[in-house]
């Protein structure tokens, strides 16, 4: 019989019950132990248990609906908390990050969440909504918070201007064309909400860079979007969300991509809505018209390219198009254009400013005083002597009941000529 060495016995040894002064009749029996570890169990919660959460993606109304999102188990709910803290940063005026394109994946239901969140602080709601720019794709519930830089809102400007410029000229003609033209809004980034599946009643949200959409219709029909290394890989998804969300009503999505690393290199493509026929039915498809044509080169020269293409009846569906009459004109902005403006939007950057820009300063021994506090007005004795001499002329008026009364110099008011 093996023995137990004397440092391991002192800290295995336990105290028997004479030591702690209990009688054996006192302690509870095995029986009445075990019953009460049953009863414990039993009364345990079950949501307490951590179980697996699983879900499944109902039918869409796409021929091809995009990828299953990542189970429920690999997101964490603080997710909503994270969305939250980086628009309250933005408010606070100490943006957490500086990425112009941040992604955050959401769980089922956190959107909704985070909505009701925010629509508690009415202040805090409408900062968000009137300042803070994001996009919500209601197919694989990933919310994408843009902080576009100087360089992409500035190019975003030019090239609107200049298609607005266009619109404006075919507006001065007659016919229907000009009338057409004429109804053309500038919508800029205003927030467009996209059918995303229809058996759930599920809606997409978007701001995009620039958009373009007729008085009488529900969607843009010309939407634009500057893109960077971040953004190129969403734009061919972007666009599947504008013509396909919108049925078709959007027929042309532009992405300009400006930023090559190492480059200057700047690219142009297009999509636009298509019916095309299969083996079983007709199908609408965001097909890729003009795919990655460069408009200025890696050098920085304009390439010998067309630019930006569009025909008028692009700017709306077909059946407020379709009588337009000169509705196959076009709205050019050439290579050589776009690189001007590209050129021009550069100047905004951050390090071109700190080495081209000028700056004022104050004169040499003069020194800034600023605006000193003033008390409130106070009304003096004679102003408040005249109030009090009008309130008794008006009283006495209503007392004679003749509003056209013309009073006498007697009283202190002038005589009408």
């Amino acid at each position: 019989m093996s023995r137990i060495p004397p440092s391991r016995a002192a800290t295995t040894a336990q105290p028997v019950p004479s030591q702690l002064r209990i009688k054996p009749d006192q302690l509870p029996s095995t029986s009445t132990v075990l019953a009460q570890c049953d009863s414990s169990l039993a009364a345990m919660s079950v949501a307490k248990v951590p179980l697996k959460p699983s879900y499944t993606i109902p039918p869409t109304s796409y021929v091809n609906p995009p990828l299953t999102p990542p189970s429920t188990s690999d997101i964490s709910s603080s997710q909503v908390a994270r969305v939250l803290r980086l628009f309250r940063s933005r408010q606070d005026g100490r943006p957490i990050t500086e990425e112009p394109w941040t992604q955050i994946q959401l769980a089922p239901g956190e959107y909704e969440d985070i909505e009701r969140r925010m629509k508690e602080d009415e202040l805090f709601h409408a900062y968000v909504e009137n300042k803070i720019r994001y996009d919500y794709d209601a197919h694989t519930r990933r919310i994408t918070i843009r902080m576009p830089t100087a360089l992409h809102e500035r190019f975003a400007i030019l090239v609107g201007k200049d298609i607005v410029r266009q619109l404006e000229t075919i507006g001065v003609g007659l016919g229907k064309a000009a009338e057409f033209a004429r109804d053309i809004l500038d919508m800029g980034s205003t927030t467009i909400s996209l059918v995303a599946d229809e058996v759930r009643s599920l809606r997409s949200k978007h701001e995009p860079d620039a958009s373009f959409r007729h008085v009488d219709a529900e969607f843009p029909g010309v939407v634009v979007e500057v893109s960077y290394s971040q953004k190129r890989k969403d734009l061919a998804r972007l666009a599947d969300d504008y013509l396909l969300g919108s049925d078709g009503s959007t027929r042309a999505f532009i992405g300009l991509d400006i930023e090559y690393r190492g480059s200057r290199k700047a690219t142009v493509s297009m999509w636009r809505s298509q019916y095309n026929m299969n083996a079983e039915q007709e199908e609408l498809r965001a097909v890729q018209t003009v795919q990655n044509e460069v408009f200025r080169n890696e050098d920085g020269s304009p390439s010998g390219n067309f630019g930006l293409r569009l025909q008028l009846k692009d700017f709306a569906h077909e059946e407020l198009a379709e009588n337009v009459g000169d509705q196959d004109r076009e709205i050019i902005i050439s290579s050589q254009q776009l690189c001007v403006y590209l050129a021009d939007a550069e100047r905004s950057l951050e390090g071109w400013r700190r080495s081209h820009s000028s700056r004022h300063t104050v004169r040499p021994g003069a020194v800034k005083r600023p605006r000193s506090e003033t008390p409130p007005a106070r009304i003096t004795s004679d102003d408040e002597a005249r109030y009090i001499e009008g309130e008794e002329r008006t009283a006495k008026r209503t007392a004679l009941g003749d509003r056209d009364h013309e009073p006498s110099s007697t009283d202190g008011s002038f005589s009408s000529q």
